[in-house]
């Protein structure tokens, strides 16, 4: 274990297991550097269906920053906004992940806010690219409250903070009918996209929905 700390949302432990950072939330597995793969893969399968204009991208959940390094990496970037609720992730990131760190913060295309991403989805700003990273999808929550980006409501919101043929994207643990249904409901099209990581040398795959 290398540090722990009471997060606003409960206890929040950084360790290294087998020579790999992983960060643990009330005591269930949050984010892991195994899992960068698919975190650039959030981005990655939303690349194709992104409209040819300056784009400004929203992350909900700084993770270990894979995403945010992906982002930087758009054609036409012109902003990416990370929203992450727990201001001792984000002091992890500049002290343990420092390479990935450094380069955002020479970036001015790029900025973490410490705050919900529900909170920014409902400011009236809107987006080209929402992706969505938080807990483990939509079934595996390690925060409660984040039930609400999941909802029929909650997909609302998302689509609602879109601009016209903009792309959402949300980082799932597991497959689920269910919701690429409710996803179609509201957005028109999904597609669920594979990624995997692997992990102690075990491959474990996820999937990414890709709504337009």
């Amino acid at each position: 274990m290398l540090e722990r700390a009471d997060g606003r949302s409960g206890e929040l432990v950084l360790r290294r297991r087998s020579g790999e950072l992983e960060v643990i939330g009330n005591g269930s597995f949050l984010m892991a550097a195994a899992n960068e793969p698919s975190s650039r893969a959030l981005i990655a399968a939303a690349r194709p269906s992104l409209p040819a204009r300056p784009l400004e991208v929203l992350i909900g959940g700084l993770g270990m920053g894979y995403a945010l390094d992906e982002a930087l990496g758009l054609p036409d970037l012109r902003e990416v906004v990370v929203a992450e609720l727990e201001p001792v992730v984000v002091g992890w990131f500049a002290r343990y992940m420092r390479e990935r760190a450094s380069r955002v913060s020479r970036d001015a295309r790029s900025r973490i806010l410490v705050a919900d991403v529900y909170d920014v989805l409902v400011s009236g700003r809107r987006f080209d690219l929402v992706v969505l990273d938080t807990d483990n999808g939509p079934a595996w929550l390690v925060r409660q409250p984040n039930a609400r980006l999941y909802d029929a409501a909650g997909v609302g919101v998302v689509r609602a903070a879109l601009k016209p043929a903009g792309v959402a994207v949300f980082w799932s643990a597991d497959e689920h009918l269910w919701f690429a249904e409710r996803l179609g409901a509201e957005f028109g099209h999904v597609e669920p996209v594979a990624a995997h990581d692997v992990v102690d040398g075990r491959r474990v795959d996820c999937t990414m929905y890709v709504c337009r």
